[in-house]
């Protein structure tokens, strides 16, 4: 890490590089007093500056510190996306792709939306989406499997909480149902005439780190048919992640 004796940074550009260097160098959270000491910067311009970058999405609150945001992630998607993940999903991607011909995406969670991280063109025009595109959570496939398995009740409450009181049952119902199955469907619900597809990919903890998703038109896109494919894929993706991990 940084001294606090030297190189200290001057600019503003200077420290907020600082602040982001020295959370990636941690490799997890840090507070704002471990950033002080490792950059040289004032306490309060530090606490000021995470601020400033946690609103703005670089940064991520932590329950002990702070993490780096995936809007980081976001603005290199089209360049590259995240290593660990990008490593372990072309493989499955490629042997899915195959199989279905389809649209396929692999998207993270954040905040109320799903940020695609990888994207392979299928046959669909024009695409609905690509890497670094965000989509909402409540009606993609991609979303509602993540939060089918996601254990924060207060993250989905966040989610719905622009549904009416029958909506919210039928969402409620719907989660049930993809614990269930493991897998989610959107039809038609995001983008007008595709049906998406999609399948939860779990930590060791079975908390979900992503989702990967199919997409087709609606006039031959068969969910139940896709559906063991798509699972097997995210299943696939579990085992590879788990694998980097051990």
């Amino acid at each position: 890490m940084r001294s606090a004796h030297r190189d200290q940074p001057v600019s503003v550009l200077d420290r907020i590089l600082a602040i982001l260097e020295t959370v990636r160098e941690a490799h997890g959270s840090t507070t704002v007093t471990q950033l002080a000491l490792a950059t040289g910067i004032p306490k309060s311009t530090v606490s000021r500056l995470v601020g400033d970058l946690v609103r703005q999405r670089y940064l991520m609150r932590a329950e002990d510190g702070v993490v780096i945001g995936l809007r980081l992630f976001e603005l290199g998607a089209r360049a590259s996306t995240p290593r660990r993940l990008s490593l372990a999903a072309l493989p499955v991607l490629a042997e899915l792709s195959n199989a279905t011909g389809e649209h396929l995406n692999v998207a993270v969670q954040e905040g109320f939306e799903m940020l695609s991280v990888i994207s392979v063109r299928g046959r669909l025009r024009p695409v609905p989406s690509r890497a670094g595109v965000r989509v909402p959570s409540v009606t993609t496939a991609l979303g509602k499997a993540v939060l089918a398995f996601t254990p924060d009740d207060a993250a989905v409450e966040g989610v719905v909480a622009g549904l009416d009181r029958y909506a919210r049952g039928r969402f409620a119902q719907e989660l049930a149902g993809i614990r269930s199955d493991w897998f989610a469907v959107d039809r038609c619900e995001t983008f007008p005439g595709v049906v998406g597809v999609a399948s939860p990919v779990l930590s060791a903890e079975r908390v979900p780190v992503a989702a990967i998703s199919v997409a087709g038109p609606v006039t031959d896109m068969d969910p139940k048919r896709m559906a063991p494919l798509v699972r097997h894929a995210a299943l696939a993706l579990t085992h590879r992640l788990a694998a980097q991990v051990a």
